[in-house]
């Protein structure tokens, strides 16, 4: 795919590209699952000396490979369109804070015992809870839902989080999510103590439930075990 046309999205529509640029990183992530499920299918038909079987397999697990990398190449590619804006983003975030303001929000409150799944849309909806193998946990935003999620994940197992740093499936080639330092480009690096890790938590809604999506596929959690709860949905708004 040629940039040319997502370079002119970005001059037109911005948060277009945001949006693309987040369902190619579920579509890369949703693959590479779906790759790592495949192996576990090569090593049940090794033991079973189905060898024609392994190599079936194998061979379409490489292209699959394959598109996964071409969609991250394309994936950085956005990356950099999305880094060159040219936002003065304080003075945008001053009239956000008018126009909310000045709006009575509490009209759309939603029924916070409502359950919802990883594969929503989550832009402009407040969180109010996620649930984690029955265990419930109360949040204000979304960067809480990440923090809390893997604060979570730490207790059960602080190295498959702390391997998220050298692991190009977690951490992008433009963007850095998982560091053991606080990087000068993490915009909004969050120390997670007990896994001894910096995380980015600068990312849209959509961006964290990516995210929220990759970590636990390392931890080997259903993503059916893992519920949101809403407080607010604002898309009528915008």
């Amino acid at each position: 795919m040629e940039l040319k046309v997502f370079e002119f999205l970005e001059q037109e529509v911005p948060s277009s590209v945001d949006d693309i640029r987040e369902a190619l990183d579920l579509l890369a992530t949703s693959i590479d699952s779906a790759v790592e499920q495949i192996g576990e299918k090569v090593n049940i038909s090794f033991a079973n000396k189905d060898f024609k079987k392994v190599s079936e397999l194998s061979l379409n697990s490489e292209e699959l490979d394959s598109i996964s990398k071409r969609i991250q190449e394309f994936i950085a590619g956005l990356d950099n369109i999305i880094d060159d804006r040219n936002i003065d983003e304080d003075s945008k975030k001053i009239e956000e804070i008018y126009e909310k303001s000045i709006l009575n929000y509490s009209d759309y409150l939603v029924d916070t015992e409502i359950e919802h799944n990883l594969y929503e849309d989550l832009t402009h909806k407040r969180p109010y809870a996620f649930k984690i193998e029955d265990t419930t946990v109360g949040i204000k935003d979304w960067k809480g839902a990440l923090i809390e999620t893997i604060n979570y994940l730490a207790k059960k197992d602080p190295n498959i989080i702390r391997s998220f740093i050298d692991d190009s499936k977690m951490n992008g080639k433009k963007v850095i999510y998982f560091s053991r330092v606080k990087l000068p480009t993490m915009r909004a690096a969050r120390e997670i103590k007990s896994a001894n890790i910096y995380v980015e938590t600068n990312l849209s809604a959509n961006g964290i439930r990516n995210l929220l999506i990759k970590i636990l596929n390392k931890y080997n959690i259903k993503l059916s075990d893992y519920k949101i709860y809403l407080k607010a949905d604002y898309s009528e708004l915008h």
